[in-house]
């Protein structure tokens, strides 16, 4: 679609193309395109390759609304004892973090304690601490608080 020229007729529409509300100058509604939606896709999202050093113990604080899980167990010490293990195996990505464990029912499924690290201020700094963990060879997900 061309774009009109200062003082020209808007073109006529055609089929299901949106009109702006706004008239021209020359007081016709002149035809434009949509706003492009923005991406809500993880893997194009800009993320922080940085993370804020030292981590909390506990619930997830004021400061975040995000947390990145590295293991799901069965009980609570499993839970501290897996993500010891995974700062042993990983420590330029999980070192000087304590876990932040939750428990989650999962109905049916049982109870499970998930071990955490954050809280991250932005989706985009938990993608990047959780795709640096993958880079690495680890397994994550991003959690909501």
């Amino acid at each position: 679609m061309s774009a009109a020229k200062p003082g020209a007729a808007a073109p006529a529409p055609t089929g299901n193309q949106p009109l702006s509300l706004a008239p021209d100058s020359q007081g016709d509604v002149a035809a434009t395109p949509p706003a492009p939606a923005p991406s809500r896709s993880r893997a194009h999202a800009a993320v922080a390759t940085t993370t804020p050093a030292g981590g909390t113990t506990g619930e997830t604080t004021a400061s975040g609304g995000y947390a990145v899980q590295v293991s799901s167990q069965r009980s609570e010490a499993d839970a501290q004892s897996a993500f010891r293990a995974l700062r042993a195996k990983f420590p330029n990505q999980l070192g000087g973090r304590e876990p932040i464990v939750r428990r989650a029912d999962l109905g049916a499924k049982g109870i499970y304690y998930r071990a955490m690290v954050g809280p991250f201020a932005s989706m985009e700094e938990a993608a990047g601490m959780c795709s640096n963990l993958k880079a690495a060879g680890g397994t994550c997900l991003v959690q909501r608080k």
